[in-house]
């Protein structure tokens, strides 16, 4: 049976954001592909496998869309509602698939974190053109030095969902906000 691996991929990604990899059993996985347990194995040789391009494949979707809004006409709109959304829905309340493989794996697995961490600096490296697009359009400040403040906001942005999922409000967090924006937006 021959699929598109990429689509396969973004399925095991969604199966392993709500489930989780340890409650996950490798044939359930395979059924949210819509593969075969072989095909899975085949494929990717283990769940483990599948589970370190599942956090790549994620990575690199999330980096995509910041650095394609990096061309939108209002960065600071764009980041504001980017910062909202974190507090409203929060991936309808699943949280960053990264942050929670950290929390999950960081730990205790070299080689995820090692993955993990690869995410991030891409997520940094996507939030840096995002500020030197904002900065070119005379939207953020030009003092704002963009890479450090990309780790400003990824780290930022990663409290913030951890926090939403402990159950903090968006009156809580709006503050937070507002703090983040502060340093950047003119």
């Amino acid at each position: 049976m021959e699929f598109d691996r990429n689509e396969v991929v973004a399925r095991a990604v969604d199966a392993f954001w709500q489930a989780g990899y340890e409650s996950l059993p490798a044939l359930e996985i395979a059924e949210a592909m819509g593969v075969a347990k072989s095909s899975l194995y085949n494929t990717f040789g283990s769940k483990r496998n599948l589970f370190i391009e599942s956090v790549d494949h994620y990575a690199d979707s999330q980096r995509s869309k910041v650095v394609a809004r990096s061309k939108s006409e209002n960065v600071g709109e764009l980041l504001r509602q980017m910062l909202l959304d974190v507090i409203t829905d929060n991936y309808a309340g699943r949280g960053c698939f990264l942050v929670n493989t950290a929390a999950d794996f960081g730990a205790r697995d070299e080689e995820v974190r090692q993955h993990v961490k690869a995410g991030f600096d891409g997520m940094i490296d996507a939030f840096t053109t995002l500020i030197r697009a904002g900065q070119e359009t005379g939207q953020i400040k030009s003092d704002v030095n963009p890479q450090q403040y990309a780790v400003i906001l990824v780290t930022g942005i990663s409290g913030l969902r951890v926090l939403v999922k402990g159950g903090y409000s968006s009156v809580e967090l709006d503050p937070v906000i507002e703090n983040m924006l502060a340093g950047l937006l003119k």
